[in-house]
């Protein structure tokens, strides 16, 4: 499987929410916790538009994909 570039760095979750501003971000996950969810990882891909992601991770593993940013409608959890 193709790696992401050396020179991206491993970043938090939190750090990829500022990094990329209201933006679809493609993560290969590098940490977990104990219960399986991740917290931090390598960004290979990032878009404002989800499904071009698509072809640009189709050949990772071990990918979260994530809006980094404000939800644009109201949740109702």
């Amino acid at each position: 499987m193709p790696a992401p570039s050396p020179e991206v760095k491993e970043s938090t979750f939190e750090q990829i929410k500022k990094d990329h501003p209201n933006l679809w971000v493609a993560v290969i996950v590098t940490k977990r916790d104990a219960n399986g969810q991740p917290l931090a990882g390598k960004v290979v891909a990032d878009d404002a538009d989800r499904y071009r992601l698509r072809d640009q991770i189709i050949l990772h593993n071990d990918i979260c994909i994530f809006f980094a940013g404000d939800p644009l409608y109201p949740l109702f959890l």
